[in-house]
């Protein structure tokens, strides 16, 4: 009797292995399962596809990708515009796209086309630090579309790069850790139009810097199998574009991820090759990691810490202080948006009713039906899948802090100047990735499924194994449904038959794409030749679908002509005010309304005009005290303490400002006032008396935080380019 030899032996029991294989052994043979033939670039062309349908009104329209309707409720531009009815119900955070990003971006634009870095900004809080305020992201490289394109285009043009990128960053890495095509295009397109991707969209500092925890991750997984510290100084090129991108506390959850996901591959290298080889292999490339993060992102974060520890925003680290960042988190009753994403209404549609309308942004934990299922596969098979085990780990650490439970006390209290940030709640990003990840892997496993092999090794527990995680989801789901159902009826949040119809509707959605996604799921069980061929088509189709229907008509746009247009007001200030300050006066804020605002906050400075109120998340503390002590209350209103108002007319107000801006007549005697004019429903005082210079000296141009930040960063991408030289010689010299 003929004998086989042992290693084909070996290769036949293996071929019922459904374990992602490495990416060199992947690259090498077709991909089989559904996916076969589709070209090397396909994928991209479909995330282009996809984010070009999504933001299909801005760029196929030509409208604005920004909420340009609520100007036409504030003065002076509702005599030039009409406002829509019903009127968009007022979300403060989707307000900041317009009041902040939009005139940073064009003022950012406009001194770079004029060759200067915008270290000073003399628009706003009678002139304030502009670089060191990390948002305006003037150092960021993707923020030059701004400088390329007309503001309005470019907000599009971001939007959509951003988009691109970040289905593209997270296919890459699922495909690096062994996933076929079907499976990284499953991820990248959960982690394009999640929940945060979508509804942080318009605030470009968020989006701009959470699309690189994917290829960090990459990198620092390069570089620790192939024992690379090149890779590991890419790697933390990319943390530190992250920073660069604008918002310190997203960019800082990147690196606790990429953190959590260096310390899992020491762990994973002692144990393969013991601690004499494990340390050299992780922690050599950890620190040029570190090094080339740090000095890169050096001429951001110095200047924002100079100004941070100015700023208005600095905090003692207290126990009540605590006790306020965790009312910030996810509240239990919130988790069901996971399943069902407008469970309490929908902005856009102008029913949301569980408080103010930002925090549907805040809170959204929605990220498809489908992608929970195969991320609870992936689960199921963490014995099989070498990664998994990272990523559930992540989403389940992520979604705990999220939450408010105790792990928030070791970045409360250890990490410096946490304690002034809004809350944990934005850790959600990182649930995203791991979920995005996860699904990304169980949709990979489905596509390796041979159910007589499975049945074969491990009787019917594989067959079995959807139908417990389609049960797990479903209960976890109707329960936590349930008992919200139940509470808001007992508190009364909103009246019994808009509820019921709310809870219907969304109820009958939820209950649709739960069926579509078990026979989906389903599908993969079925024998070879009866599973359809178009299985993946299927799969992706239903993911983009559910998200689709969730996320594209939650950004509002508009036409173009509604952002910040001419008015009779503004062409009389600029011929009238030159350079002198001017002071709007408006008495309040709202989160729940839209506020009859008279030039809110920031809007002077897209018209060249300079005002002494302004709106940022870092100013100086010394200009605040300034503005409360010439008004004798508190400038900033109750609603956002990173506002500066000008309430009323004091006696103390032309140290600051020459002129003031009211709708009704100035009837008081102090100080005295002579009346300009009265342009599109504003009167128009002029006061007289000295005004103080610019305030904030203390921190004003901050050349020297800059200039050796920027030294440092030459500094480590030099480093980089020096090490790319000498591979490049290396290999010359080999051959």
């Amino acid at each position: 009797m003929l004998s086989v030899p042992r290693h084909l032996n070996m290769t036949k029991r293996r071929r019922g292995d459904d374990s992602p294989r490495p990416a060199a052994a992947r690259s090498a043979n077709h991909d089989s399962g559904g996916t076969a033939g589709v070209g090397r670039w396909m994928p991209y062309a479909l995330f282009l596809v996809l984010v070009c349908a999504f933001l299909w009104r801005p760029i196929f329209r030509g409208e604005a990708l920004l909420p340009g309707d609520y100007l036409a409720h504030m003065a002076p531009w509702n005599t030039v515009t009409s406002a829509p009815s019903p009127p968009p119900q007022w979300n403060p955070l989707l307000w900041d796209a317009i009041a902040q990003f939009y005139p940073w971006r064009v003022f950012y634009a406009r001194s770079m086309r004029e060759g200067v870095i915008p270290l000073w900004n003399p628009y706003q809080f009678c002139g304030t630090p502009f670089l060191a305020n990390g948002q305006s992201a003037v150092l960021y490289p993707l923020n030059l579309v701004f400088v390329l394109f007309d503001a309005i285009t470019a907000f599009t043009a971001y939007a959509a790069l951003h988009l691109f990128l970040a289905a593209a960053f997270m296919y890459l890495l699922l495909r690096e850790l062994g996933c076929r095509e079907g499976g990284g295009i499953v991820g990248g397109i959960c982690f394009a139009f999640c929940a945060f991707m979508v509804l942080w969209l318009e605030l470009p500092t968020f989006v701009g810097a959470a699309i690189w925890l994917p290829l960090v991750l990459l990198l620092i997984h390069r570089a620790v199998e192939k024992r690379s510290t090149f890779y590991g100084m890419l790697a933390g090129a990319a943390q530190a574009t992250a920073f660069l991108a604008g918002h310190f506390q997203i960019a800082f959850y990147v690196a606790t991820a990429a953190g959590l996901w260096w310390l899992w591959k020491l762990v994973e290298a002692w144990r393969a090759e013991g601690k004499t080889h494990a340390f050299p292999k992780v922690v050599v490339s950890f620190i040029a990691f570190a090094l080339i993060a740090g000095l890169i992102a050096a001429p951001q974060a110095l200047p924002t810490v100079e100004l941070a520890r100015n700023s208005h925003r600095v905090r003692q680290v207290t126990e009540a202080g605590y006790d306020r960042f965790i009312s910030n988190a996810v509240q239990p009753c919130r988790l069901i948006t996971a399943f069902v994403p407008d469970f309490f209404g929908d902005p856009s549609r102008n029913d949301y009713f569980l408080g103010s309308a930002a925090d549907y942004t805040e809170y959204g934990l929605y990220i498809g039906i489908l992608p929970l299922v195969l991320a609870l596969i992936a689960v199921f098979s963490l014995r099989s899948i070498k990664h998994a085990g990272f990523f559930a780990l992540l989403a389940l650490v992520s979604i705990l802090t999220a939450t408010g439970t105790p792990i928030n006390c070791l970045f409360y209290y250890l990490i410096p100047g946490f304690s002034a940030l809004g809350g944990p709640n934005r850790i959600l990003l990182v649930y995203f990735a791991g979920i995005a990840a996860l699904a990304g892997f169980g949709m990979d496993r489905a596509l390796r499924w041979s159910p007589d092999g499975l049945r074969r090794r491990f009787g019917r527990f594989s067959d079995e194994a959807v139908t417990v995680a389609a049960a797990v989801f479903a209960v976890v789901g109707l329960l936590v449904g349930a008992g919200v159902t139940t509470a808001a009826f007992l508190s009364n949040v909103v009246e019994g038959p808009r509820f019921f119809s709310l809870f219907l509707a969304n109820g009958a959605f939820f209950l649709l794409v739960l069926a579509a996604s078990i026979l989906v799921a389903g599908a993969a069980l079925l024998p070879g030749t009866d599973r359809p061929r178009l299985y993946p088509v299927l799969v992706v189709a239903l993911i983009a679908t559910d998200l689709f229907a969730f996320g594209i008509n939650y950004n509002p746009t508009c036409k173009r002509s509604m952002v910040y247009p001419p008015t009779e007001l503004t062409t009389k200030l600029k011929q009238i005010v030159g350079t002198s300050r001017i002071a709007p006066i408006n008495p309040g804020w709202s989160l729940y309304e839209t506020p009859a605002a008279i030039l809110p906050p920031n809007a002077a400075m897209v018209y060249g005009l300079h005002d002494v109120q302004g709106y940022d998340s870092l100013y100086t503390r010394r200009y605040k005290d300034l503005s409360s002590a010439i008004q004798g209350e508190d400038s900033s209103p109750v609603e956002n303490g990173n506002m500066v108002l000008v309430k009323r007319v004091t006696p103390q107000l032309p140290k600051i400002a020459r002129y003031f801006l009211t709708r009704e007549p100035f009837t008081g005697g102090e100080p005295p006032a002579r009346l300009i004019g009265r342009w599109s429903g504003v009167y128009v005082y002029e006061m007289s008396g000295e005004q103080i210079g610019d305030r904030g000296s203390d921190v004003k141009h901050q050349h020297f935080s800059f200039r050796f930040g920027l030294y440092l960063a030459c500094v480590g991408i030099g480093t980089i380019a020096g090490t790319v030289s000498f591979q490049a010689m290396s290999r010359r010299s080999r051959k």
